[in-house]
């Protein structure tokens, strides 16, 4: 028997997707859902690495590892679903295309002829799903990346932004690719192994009942995975509680300072923005009640023999400190003792000078004082003679603490007596830290004594609350015409439901994505499970059954799995929801976990009227071909 021709081969791959397109289509969907996955991925770790690359100084760039972490995670996911759908597509698809491998084997048609048969009609379909899910995955990265670069420390104050480039493309085709290529290939080598008698008869492995083995629990479980994915993306919108978490976190009414001072990536953060011009315009502003002035200088402070004893014995002598300093500052030839030995005949430490007005002073938490009270006195402390030392790092025993009350410091050669121990509220203190880091505070006049006149890093403003919402208009006008920006119980809330809408957006993208898979597979399933049921069905039609008979029948199976679908989804939703859900959004201060299946009294009568139209379809299809016909098929 004569081999069939590389060019016949050709011609009949494609002559086969033209006489197929409706199997094609759903082969295709797939395809274009993986690559979506792919591309919106790759989009968004492009833009970031992009941003790493171009930053202008290398000493500030900084790559969130954890957000690279999950970038990583989420390519290995994503492969590994993309595997699944294309392979669970493709596998079914056997069912109905095996007798015509089997009919092309009988006419001399090789394995080897049939797996190239197969490679170009997936090369084809690729040639066309592929684009169309990077254009699509492409639009959805740039669309989320804004609302990620707001949470994430990536680089650069331009972060936030689509930096497309050739290899986010490139690595976008050859993972798609890969993956269909990967998933293909055993259903591939199934079809060009079996023989023209075993293709004729070939029904899939299929249980007595005609219901393919395996593929229940499969479609059942795709089917969960979209409902439970959307109902706790819609539990996550439901639990924002924006307005007590602004209260908590805000330090005073407004704080103004450098537009970029906050970016973690920014190289060139301005220490000196709130210029005086500025502060003349709000003093003049009606409805302020108080203002304060921070001020900051960088540096590293040195230690008189006698303190510095009491550092070393007390501070770096704590097994938290020394795990720290071998973290981040030893590496191979260089050891914790390496560095105690340099520091001790250094005797300095990184840390920052601050000077605050009493506004600010006032707003410090978690007060020490050398007194034994919790309240700073403002009078005392702003006599010159005071200094107060911010906490280090807090322990399972409580904080450990570089220096203490009634310590001796020197500030540019002037001693002070540490007054009080402190912690600066995030909101306020300089975004930039070092693992043993050392920060002192000076009342605003000893700072400008010390250091000489300068202007403030930030400003806190005090409104009265009938007056806020005119001086929050003044102050957006304000600082849209400058460098400057603010940041006010609104502005949380309103960078929070940002947060909260990355969430909800990324969740509702990802379920919708998954809910059509699990409808695919459906479909293919139904699909096949008529096909092989075929010559039963005719059978029955020719011995009296009517067609509304057979169609009731079909549906049951349709029902089968929505009820199926139903009870696992309630329940995983439940489970989930009181577990990881409640446990992510309680370590979140913005929102208040409130348990809900909203979604699903939503979505599941939703699914049942699909669920209970695709057999009915794939009937009408098959019922196309006569009783007759069906009956003279093997």
């Amino acid at each position: 028997m004569s081999k069939i021709s590389k060019k016949t081969i050709k011609r009949l791959a494609s002559r086969t997707i033209k006489a197929n397109k409706g199997k094609h289509l759903v082969m295709m969907t797939s395809i274009i859902l993986t690559t979506v996955l792919f591309s919106s991925l790759f989009t968004i770790v492009g833009s970031m690495l992009s941003e790493f690359r171009q930053s202008s100084m290398g000493e500030y760039n900084y790559l969130d590892p954890i957000a690279m972490l999950v970038c990583a995670g989420a390519i290995i996911v994503f492969m590994l679903s993309g595997y699944l759908i294309i392979y669970n597509v493709f596998d079914l698809n056997l069912i109905a295309d095996m007798k015509e491998y089997g009919l092309l084997k009988t006419i001399g048609t090789s394995g080897k002829q049939i797996r190239y048969m197969v490679k170009q009609r997936t090369n084809r379909i690729c040639f066309i799903a592929i684009p169309i899910g990077l254009i699509i995955g492409c639009g959805i990265g740039g669309y989320l990346l804004p609302m990620i670069g707001k949470f994430i420390n990536t680089v650069g104050p331009d972060k936030g932004h689509v930096h497309m480039s050739i290899w986010i493309i490139l690595f976008t085709v050859a993972f798609s690719y890969l993956t269909v290529a990967i998933s293909s290939k055993k259903p591939c080598r199934k079809a060009s192994k079996i023989s023209p008698i075993e293709a004729a008869r070939f029904t899939g492995i299929i249980r007595k009942n005609g219901k393919p083995k395996r593929r229940t629990l499969v479609i059942v479980l795709s089917l969960t995975l979209s409902l439970v994915m959307l109902n706790s993306a819609n539990t996550l919108i439901n639990s924002f509680s924006l307005d007590n978490y602004a209260d908590d976190y805000i330090t005073a009414d407004f704080c103004i300072q450098d537009e970029l001072l906050d970016n973690a990536g920014a190289p060139d953060k301005n220490i000196n923005a709130v210029d005086s011009s500025f502060i003349a315009e709000l003093k003049k502003h009606d409805g302020v009640e108080r203002i304060g002035n921070l001020y900051l200088t960088l540096g590293e402070h040195e230690f008189s023999p006698e303190v510095w004893e009491s550092i070393e014995r007390n501070f770096y002598s704590d097994e938290i400190v020394r795990m720290q300093i071998e973290s981040f500052y030893t590496d191979e030839g260089y050891s914790v003792n390496d560095y105690m030995h340099e520091i001790h005949n250094k005797r300095t430490i990184d840390g920052n000078t601050y000077g605050m007005g009493e506004l600010v002073v006032d707003k410090l938490e978690d007060v020490q004082t050398i007194d034994g009270t919790t309240k700073i006195d403002w009078n005392k402390f702003n006599s010159g003679n005071y200094i107060l030392a911010e906490r280090w790092q807090f322990a399972s025993d409580g904080f450990i603490n570089i220096v203490n009350p009634g310590d001796k410091i020197e500030i540019e050669g002037r001693e002070y007596t540490v007054y009080a121990l402190v912690d600066i509220p995030m909101l306020i203190e300089y975004p930039v830290y070092y693992p043993i880091e050392c920060n002192f505070i000076l009342s605003e006049d000893e700072y400008l004594s010390v250091y000489g006149e300068c202007s403030p890093m930030r400003t806190l403003v005090d409104v009265q609350d009938d007056k806020e919402t005119d001086f929050e208009k003044w102050i957006a006008s304000y600082t849209s015409q400058t460098n400057l920006s603010y940041t006010s119980r609104q502005t949380v809330i309103n960078d929070n439901k940002s947060f909260g809408q990355l969430f909800a957006i990324s969740g509702v993208i990802i379920a919708v994505i998954l809910g059509i898979i699990g409808i695919m597979n459906f479909g293919n399933t139904m699909i096949a499970t008529i096909i092989a049921r075929s010559r039963e069905l005719a059978i029955l039609e020719a011995v009296g059954m009517t067609v509304k008979q057979q169609k009731k029948s079909l549906r049951k199976d349709g029902m089968r799995y929505f009820v199926y679908t139903s009870v696992l989804t309630i329940l995983l939703s439940s489970i989930i929801n009181v577990t990881a859900v409640k446990t992510f959004v309680n370590n979140l201060p913005m929102f208040s976990w409130h348990f809900s299946l909203t979604a699903l009294i939503i979505c599941l009568p939703l699914m049942l009227i699909v669920i209970l139209i695709i057999p009915a379809a794939a009937y009408r299809r098959l019922s196309r071909i006569s009783v007759v016909d069906r009956l003279r098929a093997e």
